[in-house]
């Protein structure tokens, strides 16, 4: 089991290089690889994206830390824009080739927060012959809405434990897994619980995002520093024999502080990241 985080929200302190040496020297031995729309040395937009994946994963072989996951732009589709979903389509089929040629294990793709399980499931088709091709895995992710007006969220796409499942069952499984993203399935207004999600998916959960927020805002804290309750969450991940990795998508913790602070700020996140994968150990053992 490795420990893992994105590594986006470290963007201020250099390229991907910089980034890499400064999570490796910090404590973590994977990283999950950014590739957002609007973000820096994504690669996906470089001309020769392979060629640039591999160089940048013999760089991350040198240091001794790889790439466990990734994560592929979004959102995957909007309702009725074709124009938006062609051009997203291929820029997520360049994320799943960028995703096997850095050595990821599974590439995170958003479902469409207003599709249905059946309508998700005609979009994820459409990436399984890359998925395959590429030797990666696809992460489906449980989603939110907010509505105006609302004071908490509202139903999504795998927002709730029963439809998740349902959209993994619609799909094949050997190539699509769960990633649950912990701070999500704590939002209110959402019927269900991080409890209830690694219960109900079981060993369709393959990968994580792991962070804290109030229970009512995406917030996206480091976590034990805001409200969610984590000791049930690491007794349900060892109920059902979790053998992912704990990655880390606390994005909104390491831009409070100056980026000379960073390599501080990464130790105590490789820190957490760490506990989460001794507390494992020790329930197994």
């Amino acid at each position: 089991m490795k420990i893992s985080t994105e590594i986006s929200s470290f963007r201020s302190w250099g390229g991907n290089r910089e980034i890499l040496r400064l999570l490796k020297d910090s404590g973590f031995d994977a990283y999950d690889f950014s590739m957002f729309r609007g973000d820096k040395d994504r690669i996906v937009d470089d001309s020769h994206y392979i060629r640039e994946a591999e160089s940048l994963r013999e760089y991350a072989a040198s240091l001794g830390i790889v790439c466990n996951q990734s994560h592929a732009p979004f959102p995957t589709a909007l309702p009725g824009d074709d124009a938006f979903n062609a051009a997203m389509f291929d820029e997520i089929v360049r994320a799943i080739e960028v995703s096997g040629a850095l050595g990821a294990k599974v590439c995170v793709v958003h479902p469409c927060n207003y599709y249905t399980a059946e309508q998700n499931a005609g979009l994820y088709t459409r990436f399984e012959p890359f998925a395959r091709r590429a030797g990666v895995k696809i992460g489906v992710e449980n989603m939110w809405n907010w509505k105006e007006g609302e004071t908490h969220a509202c139903a999504a796409a795998c927002s709730e434990h029963g439809d998740f499942l349902r959209h993994l069952t619609l799909l094949p499984e050997d190539v699509f897994v769960a990633c649950l993203d912990i701070g999500h399935a704590e939002m209110a207004g959402l019927n269900t619980s991080a409890v209830q999600m690694i219960e109900t998916l079981g060993g369709r959960l393959q990968a994580i995002h792991l962070h804290d927020n109030d229970r009512v805002h995406d917030n996206h804290e480091l976590p034990y520093s805001r409200n969610i309750s984590f000791g049930p969450v690491i007794g349900a991940l060892k109920k059902i024999g979790y053998r992912g990795d704990i990655t880390l998508e606390a994005s909104s913790f390491p831009p409070r502080f100056p980026a000379a602070l960073y390599p501080a700020v990464a130790r105590l996140m490789a820190g957490v990241a760490d506990s989460f994968r001794t507390a494992l150990a020790e329930q197994k053992a």
